[in-house]
């Protein structure tokens, strides 16, 4: 199956016109976020049906990509993916819900197949070796090299392929009302909230301030500003651990030129004493609000609290080891060591034993429960 690029404005509407009318499509994306420029951008868009593949061009002047979005939200054709879980976050942040998506990594998991690169199951269950030396390139690269192009439509020309073989042992398997759970629950999530990117993490909270804190977030949001206007990821603005120095000490920016690792643009007096004045004023604004120079952000817990912490994870761990293991293992026994951990993995065992049941699928309910019969079992959910 030879790949056609579409980077022309009447390709692309042919191609679409031609999309619409199939019962299946596969799909991929190949996206940049924050790696090589500002943002969560797609840079390109591979379509296969049975015959023909596409790898369409969005960054070309002459294509408007929301024009193929009503081919991605119509619920009559399928769309056939492979760990398409970063894929739909971008549709979504782009304005596009895709409809009657087909994940086929859920399947192999299900049907256990170990080490579920689209790659390895390629090879396992094709004998197609593909050449993956392109995946971490940069895509906003123009003209595309043919291995990019070749790579980038390996990722859905045999996908239909793989489908048709994954179908007969989920028929044989008998879990055809697993996969239909999984694909509803997939295609129902909400990622329209999605920021470009991760700017913190939790951590790094730990011994800030309140007043600290928001100072820091007033610094990452300038670091934001400037990355934008510069289309440049953040992190190549300035070092995020530096700001958060500096949010804790405004004498860091002593280090400005050794530690901040700001772009050269911005390796000058003017700008550090810029960056100093927010700090500065930051901080104004904290105490105005009624932020604390003391308290802080993330409280650390009195020994009464840590004792209580323990406790609690003493009975969540007691009653994983004596209640939800064995269940696993009789999992294991039946679907094999990948599909259990797919299906009862730790993260789940863990909210379980917790008495949080939100990410309880109903098939893995009624699993559960009838394992939990045969071991003489009481779960609070049966």
């Amino acid at each position: 199956m030879q790949e056609h690029v579409i980077s022309k404005e009447e390709d692309f509407l042919k191609t679409i016109d031609l999309l619409s009318k199939e019962q299946s499509i596969a799909v991929d994306l190949e996206f940049d976020k924050n790696r090589y420029r500002y943002g969560f951008t797609m840079c390109l868009m591979q379509v296969a049906t049975q015959d023909e593949c596409f790898v369409i061009d969005p960054l070309s002047e002459s294509i408007d990509i929301s024009l193929i979005f009503p081919v991605m939200e119509d619920s009559a054709i399928i769309k056939l993916a492979f760990e398409f879980g970063e894929d739909i976050r971008l549709f979504h942040h782009l304005g596009c819900r895709p409809k009657n998506l087909y994940d086929l990594s859920i399947s192999t998991k299900l049907l256990d197949y170990s080490q579920v690169s689209l790659g390895n199951i390629l090879s396992q269950l094709l004998a197609i070796e593909v050449d993956k030396s392109s995946q971490k390139s940069n895509w906003f690269q123009r003209p595309l090299s043919e291995k990019q192009v070749k790579y980038a439509a390996d990722d859905v020309r045999y996908l239909h392929r793989l489908e048709s073989i994954l179908n007969k042992r989920i028929e044989e398997k008998k879990i055809d009302d697993w996969i239909k759970e999984e694909r509803f629950v997939f295609e129902n999530q909400n990622f329209e909230s999605t920021e470009n990117s991760n700017h913190y993490k939790i951590r790094d909270m730990d011994d800030m301030s309140e007043v600290q804190w928001y100072i820091f977030e007033c610094l990452i949001e300038f670091r934001e500003e400037l990355a934008k206007d510069s289309n440049r990821p953040s992190y190549q603005i300035m070092d995020k651990d530096f700001l958060l120095r500096l949010a804790k000490n405004n004498n860091m920016i002593d280090s400005f030129y050794m530690e901040s690792k700001a772009s050269k643009r911005f390796l000058n007096e003017t700008f550090k004493m810029r960056l100093l004045n927010l700090v500065k004023s930051s901080k104004q604004i904290a105490i105005e609000k009624g932020f604390s120079l003391t308290d802080l952000v993330n409280p650390k817990l009195s020994q009464e609290e840590m004792d209580e912490v323990r406790a609690k994870k003493n009975i969540k761990d007691s009653i994983v080891s004596n209640t939800y293991k064995p269940i696993q293992k009789l999992i294991k026994q039946d679907f094999g060591e990948n599909a259990a951990v797919y299906i009862m993995g730790n993260r789940l065992m863990n909210e379980l034993a917790a008495g949080s049941y939100d990410n309880l699928r109903d098939y893995k309910r009624e699993l559960i429960v009838s394992y939990a019969k045969q071991l003489n079992m009481n779960l609070p959910f049966s």
